[in-house]
């Protein structure tokens, strides 16, 4: 008998082979791709890339996503396989097959499909690691070329993931095979899926779980909130899409029955009886879709908006080649590190900007009232950050005057309230606003805090000291910053910065008088070429997952779609030819086929793109900590993805539909 299974086994492959197609194609993908991260992440080339700290620890993140999604799409394309066999195993049973016995041929089947996918998904991924490796160098702004990049231990890291996975398989399978009986696979797929139960409370439960996620993700003000709430609000989003798909489908066809001027025609009535024959099963594969999509949509839109964005942050964030900034330090000592640095390295300064300035977090506003942190609050998330600086200082920075009074302010605001008021409060003290400012300190002074709020203001006072003192009791501390351009920028640009980092460390400690623990009054060094190689190797690194995150997903959308597409075709072929038989036409079932199809296609994109829409807000929180600062740009990005992937999702409608009209009208 086992011989049989031997003989079978082989004949079943090439059998089912169209079913077949589509699972290799995928599983050889995400073999290729896992064998590509882990080559990547092992690679010792990346040793020499500047940033390479950040772009190991993106990439090793990225290798277990990758291999978690791989193991989903792997195990869902198998399920679709089993199920459209599920008949004639159902007719081997009958035929006299055990369950060992079948048990044996589709263990023999995965472990044939195992080693050809594997030893394909590997040789793919080897042959394309190096141009892999390539255009890695080339997102994270490095020069290009060719290395090996093979590592000994890519191999058995692979092998060892994707045991797991068929391993897993093997038991899936099993299990499918000894929960069932003959006569119910043999008649798996030939009578209509039962009327849900508790349909209503599905709906409310599926619109509250979506509401509330919703409610999440356009409540959230903070960076730091939207990281810690954005799983909450998408596992409430995908629990409501799959309910009210699962309900409202249900609800809305059993409408559309009741209406008699529009069921009773024979394209809509055959549509309608045909989603409703199977409603459970294409309500969960509606809503997989739609997940998936959003999946797809979500992650371009981010990695997408990261690696567009990185220019604004350097720029913010290290806007001089070489800076030291002091806290709770005079400028004259900060100027002091700064020429020493100089002097020791030989470098001429072209461009110099030394500022003091003060700065504070808001606890509260109410219209043009703030209301100020005090000295003994700790684990504070200010709504707004304001920076404060002398009229002296802002005609040093623009060369402009202001000439302000003792009770009058100039001030440059994201706040939307302030831009419109004529006076300002601060804890209680008035201020009238002279006049509203640009954005004076872009490219000149960092503001890190850019990428903890999006509501910061910059003032400017006519005396800082006076200002200081008015603001006893609160968190205003004081800051300085001393920044050059140089001549050459990358010339010995690390040991440069070795340097002058040495140099703000001896400093703090004489500031300090310790040489342990962390001072509150401290200098801190950095540079543009460190920063722009640590930001170039996180964000490049951070886009190249998303691209392949993004395929993964996409081919996960795809899968879906085409085993949907196929296995509803042949249950629907029989029905079709049975309605050709008692008078229907061709152009009828063309317009039949046609409108069950758009809707099968359609509703999970239109849920895709309205999941994203209520997302956007959350999205933009969350990379604004990575460094995107400028929100037209992320939303011409989201504009770019969101066609694209519009096109490639019509593509994926045409080419599967036209199988299905195919298998339907043979």
């Amino acid at each position: 008998m086992f011989r049989l299974t031997n003989r079978l086994t082989l004949s079943n492959l090439i059998k089912n082979r169209k079913l077949y197609y589509p699972y290799t194609l995928a599983t050889i993908l995400v073999i290729a791709i896992t064998y590509i991260f882990t080559s990547l992440t092992l690679n010792s080339h990346l040793d020499d890339l500047t940033g390479a700290d950040a772009i190991k620890m993106v990439l090793g993140l990225g290798l277990g996503i990758v291999a978690l999604s791989s193991g989903i799409i792997v195990l869902y394309a198998n399920s679709f396989v089993m199920k459209n066999r599920s008949k004639e195993l159902g007719l081997y049973s009958v035929l006299g097959l055990e369950k060992r016995h079948l048990f044996s041929m589709i263990l023999k089947e995965t472990m044939i499909m195992g080693f050809v996918t594997l030893l394909l998904g590997i040789g793919v991924g080897a042959l394309f690691d190096k141009l892999i490796y390539a255009f890695l160098q080339r997102i994270i702004g490095e020069g290009t070329g060719l290395v090996s990049t093979f590592q000994v231990m890519t191999i058995p890291i692979v092998l060892v993931i994707f045991a797991c996975i068929f391993s897993l398989l093997v038991l899936v399978n099993g299990f499918r095979l000894l929960r069932l009986n003959p006569l119910q696979l043999t008649k798996d797929g030939l009578k209509g899926e039962k009327k849900g139960r508790f349909l209503v409370i599905q709906t409310f439960l599926g619109l509250g779980a979506m509401g509330y996620g919703y409610y999440l993700a356009l409540s959230v003000q903070n960076p730091v909130i939207a990281i810690m709430s954005f799983f909450l609000a998408v596992l409430l989003v995908i629990l409501g899409t799959y309910l009210l798909f699962n309900a409202g489908t249900t609800v809305v066809l059993q409408l559309l029955k009741k209406k008699k001027s529009y069921y009773y025609k024979p394209n809509n009535m055959i549509s309608i009886s045909n989603l409703v024959f199977r409603m459970k099963k294409n309500a969960v594969g509606l809503a997989t879709i739609a997940i998936l999509s959003s999946m797809v949509l979500v992650t371009l839109v981010g990695a997408a908006s990261i690696y567009a964005g990185k220019k604004d942050y350097l720029v913010s964030a290290a806007p001089h080649d070489y800076s030291v900034s002091g806290n709770k330090v005079d400028l004259t000592s900060t100027k002091k590190l700064m020429d020493d640095f100089l002097i020791k390295t030989g470098e001429q300064a072209n461009e110099e900007v030394a500022v003091s300035y003060l700065f504070f977090g808001i606890k509260n506003q109410e219209t043009n009232k703030l209301t100020v942190f005090t000295k003994n609050e700790r684990k504070v998330v200010p709504k707004s950050i304001v920076l404060v600086f002398s009229q002296e200082t802002f005609k040093q920075l623009t060369g402009k005057e202001l000439n302000l009074s003792s009770n009058q302010i100039a001030l440059y605001t994201k706040n939307k309230t302030l831009k419109t008021q004529k006076s300002l409060s601060i804890d209680g003290k008035n201020y009238q606003i002279h006049r509203q400012l640009g954005d004076f300190i872009n490219k000149k002074v960092p503001n890190i805090y850019k990428i903890i709020v999006s509501d910061y203001s910059y003032l400017v006072v006519p005396d800082i000291k006076i200002f200081e003192s008015s603001m006893k009791g609160t968190s205003i501390a004081q800051a300085t910053y001393v920044g050059v351009n140089v001549k050459d920028p990358t010339h010995d640009a690390k040991k440069n910065l070795d340097l002058l980092d040495q140099i703000a460390g001896e400093a703090t400690k004489q500031l300090a008088g310790q040489t342990t623990g962390v001072p509150e009054s401290y200098f801190s060094a950095n540079s543009r070429y460190d920063a722009e190689g640590m930001v170039n190797g996180f964000v490049g690194g951070t886009f190249f997952i998303g691209i392949f995150l993004s395929i993964i997903f996409m081919l996960g959308t795809v899968l879906v779609i085409y085993y949907k597409q196929i296995s509803e075709g042949y249950e629907d072929r029989e029905r079709f030819v049975i309605l050709q038989k008692i008078g229907l036409d061709d152009l009828q079932v063309k317009q039949t086929i046609r409108k069950q199809v758009l809707t099968v296609f359609f509703l999970p994109l239109i849920f895709a793109f309205i999941h994203l829409a209520f997302a956007y807000h959350m999205i933009s929180l969350i990379v604004r900590i990575i460094g995107v600062l400028n929100p037209d740009l992320m939303l011409v990005v989201t504009i770019i993805v969101c066609g694209v992937f519009f096109l490639a999702y019509v593509l994926v409608f045409v080419l599967t539909s036209r199988s299905y009209r195919r298998i339907v009208s043979m």
